[in-house]
């Protein structure tokens, strides 16, 4: 059987050398304070980038702000254009609807208008007729007045209508104008007819009224249509 021998030290590794200058260690008192660690460059990079975010951040905000805005503005633009031009369309129908209206009332003024010609050239009528039938003795006076402007009166001849013949007989006899007196069917009532050599006059005071009536009957109509917006001056 083996025996454990006690190690044995060196002199200068013996703990109960009190000679401390060739151990290499140094006493607490003696160590210097270690230096604060550098915040590592890794650190610094992360605030730049979270800065550079929020910084991007902030101009993705104002852009689409701006583009918002401008969206906003475009489609207010459009929508204005839009309107202005629908508001454009609706005052043009007005517009010809009023034209229309217009040319409506026009037409009735004027078909107004034309009917109470008619009816006044009917009255007329009428009263110049039944006047001359009632006192023939007018249709006379026109007859011999017609028959004094002729340059020749020789052969004179009056035609009147048959129921006339009896009056105008007595006053032919009383008048000093020299005629023939003629009963004519195709002469119609409280008309007659002055005949000379040369000429060959009809006088029909009712047809005269009717004639005058229809040459004024243009210039009345238009009296009538236009008048009332002349006076009152064009519409803005």
């Amino acid at each position: 059987m083996n025996t454990i021998n006690p190690l044995s030290f060196r002199e200068e590794i013996n703990p109960n050398v009190t000679d401390k200058g060739a151990f290499p260690y140094r006493t607490v008192a003696d160590t210097a304070r270690p230096e604060p660690l550098q915040p590592a460059a890794g650190v610094d990079r992360m605030k730049q980038l979270e800065q550079m975010l929020q910084e991007a951040q902030g101009r993705a905000e104002v852009i689409e702000k701006e583009a918002y805005d401008n969206a906003y503005l475009a489609g207010e633009k459009a929508g204005m254009a839009l309107g202005q031009k629908r508001a454009e369309q609706l005052l043009e129908s007005i517009q010809d609807t009023l034209n229309g209206a217009e040319k409506s009332i026009d037409e009735i003024k004027l078909a107004f208008a034309e009917t109470a010609l008619d009816i006044a050239r009917h009255i007329a009528e009428r009263i110049v007729a039944e006047t001359l039938e009632t006192d023939s003795s007018k249709l006379w006076k026109i007859a011999e007045q017609a028959a004094s402007h002729l340059p020749d009166t020789s052969d004179l001849r009056i035609a009147i209508a048959p129921g006339d013949y009896a009056v105008f007989k007595r006053l032919l006899d009383e008048s000093p104008l020299m005629a023939t007196l003629i009963s004519d069917e195709s002469v119609q009532p409280a008309s007659c007819r002055v005949i000379s050599i040369q000429q060959d006059i009809l006088i029909d005071p009712a047809a005269a009224v009717a004639n005058y009536m229809d040459q004024l009957r243009p210039e009345l109509l238009t009296e009538t249509v236009v008048a009332p917006e002349s006076a009152d001056g064009p519409q803005a």
